[in-house]
């Protein structure tokens, strides 16, 4: 789409002309200069924008397996004014009941074809015109399950085609040797600091620069959390999410957390209440709507409106994209929702923490893994 093409040739200026010349586009935000975290949090809103309607690169089998899980199909609204009617038919005699706005995302839950048109059903008397409407691709993207108790460290490459070099550095004399596609899980052999940084070694004469790799490294269990409860950790710095079984790491996988704007809060908490799906929107002095996602999947809230939750909307996890929340693909939300307490009753759309079933600990830390690997 033309639209996508203009948002990622400004995201790649932003990109160059802040880092100047690196193996390829970096948007994380990991440094503490305050230019610094403002301007890559603007490069990563552009992305996220990009990211929500470009093509997510996944076979029809994977996105197949996303769609049958989702309570919903979603689409993003094209368009500023979009009429919504009671019920399909012809507009030229039809009076909208409201309005929505361009970058709003609902949930369809059918859809009618009346004569050339088709409509689709978006809640209770509400219906709007397909053509007012893009479908949402969700990232068919997944953690991995953990089997062996020493399998950290290791990370999630994010971004896409990495290069790959037969030692540090990225330089003309030392070209790559191959590449590795985006979401590919490497095995984090060493790390090896170079005149451009921080290198990683995934192999024999591997190496793949560290802005380029969500690593995921043990994390002590935080104190007050028995050694046998389950708890979720989640590292701001390197966008990524582990959950543990007492000191056992059993799931790994990615995250966007919030912007520098929308700070995600760090510290422990616990899981207050989870909600299969609702509706998440924010209003103006005067009752405005301004902000709406429709249906969000599979919400874990852990500290008043902060919440673990699935997003249909983007595919670029492992970078910072969201309003405070910790966005999750479709995939690793449900399984961690499933996993997590307290439980759901069967039938039951949401349920709150409680004394018989209390929250599964949540801790937010923002700890770069360079740290502990050279600790």
């Amino acid at each position: 789409m033309t639209v996508n093409l203009y948002l990622m040739t400004f995201v790649l200026a932003l990109a160059l002309l802040w880092f100047g010349p690196r193996p390829a586009l970096a948007v994380r935000i990991v440094s503490s200069k305050r230019a610094r975290h403002w301007a890559l949090g603007l490069v990563s809103l552009v992305t996220l924008l990009a990211v929500s309607v470009a093509p997510v690169r996944a076979d029809r089998t994977e996105a197949d397996t996303v769609d049958s899980i989702l309570p919903f199909r979603y689409a993003w609204v094209k368009h500023d004014e979009s009429p919504v009617y009671e019920a399909p038919g012809d507009p030229a005699h039809m009076t909208p009941t409201r309005m929505l706005h361009s970058s709003m995302w609902v949930s369809t839950e059918r859809e009618v074809q009346v004569g050339e048109d088709v409509w689709y059903r978006i809640g209770e008397e509400a219906y709007v015109q397909a053509s007012h409407l893009w479908m949402a691709k969700p990232s068919p993207f997944h953690g991995i399950l953990l089997e062996a108790a020493d399998r950290t460290p290791f990370g999630f490459v994010i971004g896409t085609d990495l290069n790959v070099r037969a030692k540090p550095g990225a330089a003309s004399s030392n070209p790559p040797v191959g590449q590795l596609e985006q979401y590919t899980v490497v095995d984090i052999l060493d790390s090896v600091t170079a005149a451009d940084g921080v290198w990683y070694r995934i192999g024999a004469d591997r190496y793949v620069h560290s802005t380029h790799i969500a690593a995921v490294t043990t994390m002590s269990r935080p104190e007050g959390v028995a050694v046998d409860e389950k708890w979720i950790a989640v590292n701001l710095a390197e966008q990524t999410l582990a959950a543990y079984e007492g000191d056992r790491m059993v799931y790994a996988t990615l995250v966007s957390t919030g912007l520098p704007w929308w700070p995600t809060p760090e510290g422990l908490f616990q899981i207050q209440r989870k909600l299969r799906h609702g509706d998440m929107s924010g209003r103006t002095a005067d009752g405005e709507i301004y902000y709406l996602v429709q249906d969000v999947p599979w919400t874990m809230y852990f500290d008043g409106p902060y919440a673990l939750h699935g997003a249909y909307w983007h595919n670029g996890f492992g970078y910072q994209q969201s309003r405070g929340c910790v966005n999750l693909t479709p995939s690793d939300a449900k399984w961690l929702f499933d996993w997590s307490t307290p439980s759901v009753p069967g039938g039951e759309r949401t349920v709150n923490a409680g004394k018989d079933d209390p929250g599964t600990w949540v801790y937010v830390y923002n700890v770069p893994a360079e740290t502990s690997l050279h600790s």
